[in-house]
């Protein structure tokens, strides 16, 4: 549990600021707009996808999963220091873009000394032991800037406390975090995943004898289907929440601290699904990936009826979407986190990561470019869409996945 302190308090800082950037470059920041936030928060996740590989296949070659978590949190450190010092537009948005390309070479390296700190038959605990720990520290942060808003202190100020808590991070990591001994669990899974394949083969020469050959018998698996899946989701998901301060702000007219609030409750609900799936992982099926893109797209679209609402039940719709929206996330991310371990092969533990980046930047475009030049009603329904689009493409996944032949 020590090695995962210092992500607790990297992930208080990125709640914080989570929030805080789109308020903070929108209302402080002369030029700042939607479209100019979805346009800086879309370049730093594209840029972040070739590095998303990079800093993966590094891990895996080099072995040292410790130095690459130790240069991210260094890295993220300083060029925070740097964002708050700086006030003219373009130059917030370079450094935010290495921002976020530093911050992902910690991410490669964290899920794979969780894989190798646990049996594989483990992970989904593993993973959920984590994420759960990574929530807490989300909430914190969003508890924090409610704090911190609710107070008066100005966007600058909780700048600084981010550079702070970035460096806490730095420093209880390089205490806490060391590499495995040996690799051994993510090479074991892939023997046994050979040995089906063979044994696979075995059974479709059988069934040739028996005129009961199937051609697709070989390709259960749908790397292709799950890779769509997750850009779909992420990009329904970047699409809608990247904006959403600024619904909230603009368009229902809640004060910073009350949006800090309702994060804090999407959040909450986050951990206590983290929470259970921790205590019932070995319950947590797979088709959990498909279940909740179609729950998600169904509260996203139900969002569309606020303008009939009055501001309190506006609120509580708000609300109720946000907390069952963070609960079903969980079941979600700890399914897709021990398939990516399971199905991506050693050398490539960035695809995961560049996958969720490639759906995540074009949500961050599209979503603030849509809210603001045809309203908030039409992003809500095309993330709403690309949810649905998810159900569908997990759904052939699964299938092509666990359907018998006979």
């Amino acid at each position: 549990m020590s090695s995962f302190i210092g992500f607790v308090f990297h992930k208080i800082c990125f709640g914080l600021l989570s929030v805080l950037l789109p308020l903070y470059i929108t209302q402080s920041i002369s030029g700042g707009s939607l479209s100019v936030w979805g346009i800086i928060a879309a370049a730093a996740t594209f840029f972040a996808i070739p590095f998303s590989f990079l800093w993966g296949y590094l891990c895996d070659a080099l072995g040292r999963y410790r130095f690459f978590i130790l240069m991210s949190f260094a890295a993220v450190t300083f060029l925070l220091y740097v964002f708050s010092l700086t006030t003219d537009l373009l130059s917030l948005g370079i450094v935010y873009v290495f921002i976020v390309v530093f911050r992902v070479a910690h991410e490669p390296a964290k899920n794979v000394l969780i894989a190798e700190n646990y049996s594989s038959r483990d992970w989904k605990r593993g993973f959920a032991f984590s994420a759960a720990l990574a929530e807490f520290g989300w909430v914190v942060g969003l508890f924090l800037g409610f704090i911190l808003t609710f107070w008066g202190f100005a966007s600058a100020t909780l700048l600084v406390v981010c550079v702070i808590l970035s460096f806490v991070s730095f420093i209880l990591s390089a205490i806490f975090v060391s590499d495995p001994v040996l690799f051994f669990e993510r090479s074991l899974v892939t023997l046994e995943r050979s040995f089906s394949l063979v044994e696979r083969g075995v059974g479709l020469l059988v069934r040739l004898n028996h005129n009961r050959y199937d051609s697709g018998e070989l390709e259960r698996e749908n790397l292709y289907a799950l890779c769509f899946g997750l850009i779909f989701f992420s990009l329904a998901t970047s699409m809608f929440f990247t904006p959403l301060p600024i619904f909230f702000a603009q368009s229902l007219a809640f004060p910073s601290s009350t949006i800090f609030a309702l994060f804090l409750i999407n959040s909450l609900g986050c951990l206590i699904g983290y929470a259970l799936t921790q205590r019932n992982h070995n319950s947590i099926k797979e088709t959990s990936i498909t279940r909740v893109p179609l729950l998600r797209g169904l509260l996203v679209f139900s969002l569309l009826f606020l303008g009939f609402f009055s501001l309190t039940e506006a609120m509580v719709l708000s609300v109720i979407v946000l907390v069952f929206s963070g609960f079903v996330y969980a079941f979600y991310s700890v399914s897709v986190l021990s398939l990516s371990m399971e199905m991506i092969p050693r050398g490539k533990t960035g695809i995961f990561t560049a996958l969720l980046g490639a759906g995540t930047g074009i949500g961050c475009y599209s979503g603030p470019i849509i809210a603001e030049n045809f309203g908030f009603s039409y992003m809500f329904i095309l993330s709403a869409i690309c949810f649905f689009l998810s159900f569908v493409v997990f759904k052939i996944f699964t299938r092509s996945r666990y359907t018998e032949y006979i």
